[in-house]
């Protein structure tokens, strides 16, 4: 059991803030440690949560997924998926031929995702050979163009979040990644979540996603639709929620670095 989440501490946190005004926006476990990413800055973790390595990055990453050993980002102007090894040197670097920005790389399941602001899903089993899904073309009519901005995949699922035409979140979930459904947003008796999507997780304790975004808010999706639950953290933004065994580490704007 990787356990480095549950014995972070800001100090520790704060060894990856190296360049002023930096704050951490992703990371992830991997067997044995984890990484954290802030600008342009790579932290490396060992399983108890000290840091082996603060590591310059070439570019700075928008988001980060690891699939057979291999670590995997997109570069900050979403053109390219980028391969990397345990140094944070780029060894690879590919475009994926979409016609819009990739915005988010999720992992799960055995299976590397990413979506784009134009509405395309993007999947592979290698991250090297890759199949698009162009949603806005096959759902025409049906849901509304989406801008995606999050992807993540556990538990038998994949699910996508993103803004409509109107600027309103929807999220959408599949058991195969090919047809998708829209899976409700309303909790607490009625109201209807609505926030800019930044980041999205599955925790495979709770069995739920959890969707990270504007305001601070974090909104959890468990498998029981009419069980979501809103909570908004001191943030204007909360970038991730990353889960590690019975807890979590949340990372927003202003310096926020919280374990749950």
């Amino acid at each position: 059991m990787i356990r480095f989440f549950r014995t972070l501490t800001l100090l520790l946190l704060a060894a990856c803030l190296t360049a002023r005004g930096q704050e951490l926006r992703t990371g992830i476990p991997t067997d044995g440690g984890g990484y954290l990413a802030a600008g342009d800055r790579l932290c490396r973790l060992d399983a108890e949560g000290a840091v082996l390595q603060n590591l310059p990055l070439a570019r700075p990453l928008r988001a980060l997924a690891s699939l057979d050993g291999r670590l995997y980002a997109l570069d900050a102007a979403g053109r390219q998926l980028l391969e990397l090894n345990e140094s944070g040197v780029i060894v690879a670097a590919q475009a994926l031929g979409t016609k819009g920005r990739l915005r988010a790389l999720g992992e799960g399941d055995e299976t590397l995702w990413a979506v784009t602001d134009a509405g395309e899903i993007l999947r592979s089993e290698d991250g090297r050979r890759w199949s698009l899904q162009d949603f806005n073309a096959e759902y025409a009519g049906y849901y509304p163009r989406m801008d995606f901005r999050a992807v993540a995949a556990g538990g038998g699922a994949v699910m996508v979040a993103g803004l409509d035409e109107a600027g309103r979140l929807a999220v959408f979930s599949s058991s195969r990644g090919s047809v998708w459904s829209a899976r409700p947003l309303e909790y607490g008796g009625g109201q209807v979540a609505d926030f800019e999507p930044v980041s999205l997780g599955y925790d495979p304790l709770r069995d739920a996603f959890c969707l990270a975004g504007g305001g601070g808010t974090l909104f959890t999706m468990p498998g029981c639709t009419h069980c979501n639950r809103l909570d908004r953290y001191p943030a204007d933004v909360l970038y991730a929620r990353i889960p590690n065994g019975f807890s979590a580490l949340l990372l927003g704007s202003g310096g926020l670095r919280k374990t749950e």
